[in-house]
């Protein structure tokens, strides 16, 4: 079933040749079995995949900007990227277990935050920053909250709008 070779992204041995491509059933990605795509695999092993605990997000984010560049082209694609982010939405809707869907939609938010103009160590600073702003509000009880809808912060008077 398996045909014997790493997947260059997760390192799983669990990959199979579908005869054009090659797909790995642990993080589901895919790769074609056409000339070059060999070496292509070669090259890709060779870059290191960054494991969860010494997970560097500038250094994630400056390849995410280089790979969206060369596969996405330049410029904002505000709407391009909404547009995606909807259809990931849908994606997660029917699979809310699947980590890779929510992935999905993590890494075409950080596309949009470099798209418009903020660079990686800006957008690495304004995610800390963000979780110690919701840190410090205040939360009403999360059992009184009605399931399935989204439990917002406690609103100061004077408008607080993050």
């Amino acid at each position: 079933m398996f045909c014997g070779i790493n997947c260059p992204i997760c390192y799983s041995r669990r990959v199979q040749n579908l005869g054009l491509e090659y797909r790995c059933k642990a993080c589901y990605n895919r790769w074609d079995t056409a000339a070059g795509a060999m070496e292509k695999l070669a090259l890709a092993r060779t870059i290191k995949t960054t494991k969860a605990k010494g997970f560097d997000l500038v250094a994630h984010l400056h390849r995410q900007r280089d790979f969206s560049l060369r596969t996405f082209g330049p410029g904002e694609r505000t709407a391009g990227v909404l547009d995606h982010l909807r259809k990931e939405l849908h994606e997660v809707e029917a699979k809310p277990r699947d980590v890779t869907e929510w992935v999905d939609v993590v890494l075409l938010a950080l596309d949009g935050a470099w798209r418009a103009g903020h660079a990686p160590e800006e957008i690495a600073q304004a995610i800390a920053d963000k979780q110690a702003c919701n840190e410090a509000r205040q939360w009403p009880d999360w059992r009184t909250a009605e399931p399935g809808k989204a439990i917002e912060h406690v609103r100061q008077s004077g408008g607080d709008g993050g």
